[in-house]
């Protein structure tokens, strides 16, 4: 079976987290080999918020998914993107009736399929559906196309993400942390085998 390297880059925000993923991410492609990158852009747009010019340019610098949170929605161009491409996602905890996707398949570099879920946190946010039961849904569907799945838990509250990996741990690669900004040291390989970081950071 063919290696892979993903990237998952947290919160993208405004015009100086774009140009930190614009000068980078192509060059860290490249030296270290990776294969898919995941970066979170609800915070693109003027640290708000999703736009086609914030969410082109980075996939024209090598992003292969762009995932979300609490304020994709925050400019009006968001629900409309979101419809328009399955590569951006909005929490898929949303009700059903919202626009978009909240996960995808998409194919690596290499010719991998990698499966991407996009998770909101409930506690201190707005409610949502549960994200527990949310993900057993999503992850047997992205599972019927591939083994490899990352998860993006976008939350406020730790403890909601360290719940989250060991709920997961064993049936997806990778759950990650965003929303709070500030990274946390706590990366791990699950006793399953997930890797695990409460927060990505900015």
């Amino acid at each position: 079976m063919a290696s892979l390297r993903v990237l998952a880059v947290g919160d993208v925000v405004g015009s100086p987290g774009r140009k930190a993923c614009v000068e980078i991410i192509p060059r860290l492609r490249q030296r270290e080999q990776i294969g898919f990158v995941i970066a979170n852009g609800e915070n693109l747009a003027g640290g708000s918020g999703i736009t086609p010019a914030t969410t082109q340019e980075l996939f024209d610098h090598g992003v292969d998914v762009i995932t979300s949170g609490d304020h994709v929605f925050k400019k009006k161009e968001g629900e409309e993107l979101v419809q328009a491409n399955p590569r951006i996602l909005r929490p898929a905890n949303y009700p059903a009736s919202v626009p978009g996707s909240g996960s995808v398949v998409a194919t690596s570099s290499c010719g991998l399929k990698i499966g991407v879920l996009n998770l909101l946190g409930r506690v201190f946010l707005k409610t949502v559906d549960c994200p527990f039961e949310v993900a057993e849904r999503e992850i047997k569907e992205i599972s019927r196309q591939t083994p490899i799945i990352f998860v993006d838990m976008h939350a406020e509250a730790t403890s909601e993400k360290v719940a989250l990996g060991w709920f997961l741990d064993g049936r997806v690669s990778a759950v990650f942390g965003t929303h709070t900004h500030v990274q946390t040291a706590d990366e791990a390989i699950l006793p399953k085998k997930t890797a695990y970081i409460t927060e990505l950071g900015m």
